[in-house]
């Protein structure tokens, strides 16, 4: 399966407003090295406007990027 690298373009209130795919890799190292450059180059405030998704399709990677996700919950004594 491949690792797909995408730009994210956020609105506002933090929310995703676009995903452009950038590029895919076989190889995890390939998409960490592409990821890290291209962060640079473009001098991002946020690094995780850079994100990788490890994906059968590029739909199922976009998809699993819109999901919302529940904050972890803090233990007591992880505060």
């Amino acid at each position: 399966m491949p690792y797909f690298v995408f730009h994210l373009s956020k609105g506002t209130n933090g929310q995703i407003r676009d995903i452009e795919l950038q590029d895919q890799f076989e190889d995890y190292k390939q998409a960490k090295l592409y990821a890290r450059t291209r962060r640079e180059e473009l001098q991002l405030k946020d690094p995780s406007d850079i994100k990788i998704m490890f994906s059968e399709h590029v739909d199922h990677a976009e998809h699993r990027l819109l999901e919302n996700r529940d904050a972890p919950i803090l233990r007591e004594w992880e505060k």
